[in-house]
C-alpha cells in the first residue's frame, strides 16, 4: 500500500457502502458490521480530516483478512474521487 491521504468521509462511506453501521461518541466513532462480527474504533475524526497511515493499515488489513474487501480493491478504492 503506497502512502495515501484519505478524509474521514471517504473512510466512513467505504465502510458505509459494505453495510457497517455507524455509531457516535464524544470519544470515538464506531463501526459495526455483526455478519463478520468486525468492529472499528476510530477516534473522534472530522469528516474533512485525514485518516493517520496507521488506521488506514489496520482497516485495510482487517477487512482483507475478514473477506469483506480484498486489499488491492482498497488500495484501488483511495485512488477514487470520492462523490
Amino acid at each position: 500500500m503506497k502512502s495515501h491521504t484519505l478524509s474521514f468521509a471517504h473512510l466512513r462511506r467505504l465502510l458505509l457502502d459494505l453495510h457497517f453501521t455507524e455509531s457516535r461518541k464524544e470519544t470515538y466513532w464506531r463501526f459495526e458490521h455483526p455478519e463478520s462480527d468486525t468492529v472499528f474504533l476510530f477516534r473522534p475524526y472530522a469528516l474533512d480530516e485525514h485518516v493517520t497511515p496507521s488506521d488506514l493499515v489496520a482497516t485495510r488489513m482487517q477487512l482483507d483478512w475478514r473477506g469483506l474487501l480484498p486489499a488491492s480493491v482498497f488500495d484501488h478504492s483511495l485512488n477514487k474521487t470520492p462523490a
